[in-house]
């Protein structure tokens, strides 16, 4: 995965706000009007001070058989906020959610809310690299060098050319770098 991508270039910008004593129904009215699932909580000052997601209505409403008309947001957000800042790098953010285990994470400048960050996001663009590392290596393998008679014998590590997974034993088959379980689904298909 690049590192150097600064969370401003992946970031959401349009993030779904509530005020901390909105209720639990309005919010959930909202995350599914705007198609989310989360709301981050501001205070009567407009910073973000926590987040409410649909695990924790789960976990805090809907299990314990609770109106969520009477139930505040301040009463169920996460709180302290974990936050972001633009600049942040891509690779130190994903660091950090996998350290703290939370899927979202807004993005703060000068105190003000300016965007948020799933862990799908960071997939996403992971996903992509991924791609184009596959493309950068099928540039650069010569195959002529590996050439038909090395057919089967393993050629090292890369990207899998059938599935695009990273794998440290890629052999050739067919003409394709691909990993063992690769090679043995084609195999089977011959």
């Amino acid at each position: 995965m690049e590192t150097d991508i600064p969370l401003r270039d992946i970031m959401v910008r349009e993030v779904v706000t509530g005020d901390e004593d909105m209720n639990v129904r309005e919010a959930a009215k909202l995350m599914r009007k705007y198609d989310v699932d989360s709301i981050v909580v501001l205070n009567n000052g407009g910073h973000p001070v926590g987040i409410v997601t649909q695990g924790d209505i789960i976990n805090e409403l809907v299990s314990k058989d609770t109106t969520p008309s009477t139930v505040k947001l301040k009463d169920v957000m996460t709180s302290p906020l974990i936050t972001g800042s633009p600049n942040d790098s891509l690779s130190d953010i994903a660091k950090k959610m996998a350290a703290e285990k939370i899927r979202k994470l807004p993005i703060i400048e000068d105190g003000k809310l300016v965007g948020i960050v799933a862990d799908v996001d960071i997939l996403a663009v992971s996903s992509q690299m991924n791609s184009i590392l596959a493309d950068l290596i099928e540039m650069h393998v010569e195959r002529d060098i590996i050439g038909q008679e090395s057919e089967g014998e393993g050629i090292g590590q890369g990207i899998c050319e059938k599935c695009g997974c990273f794998s440290n034993d890629l052999v050739m088959k067919d003409g394709l770098m691909v990993c063992e379980s690769c090679k043995e689904e084609m195999e089977l298909g011959e």
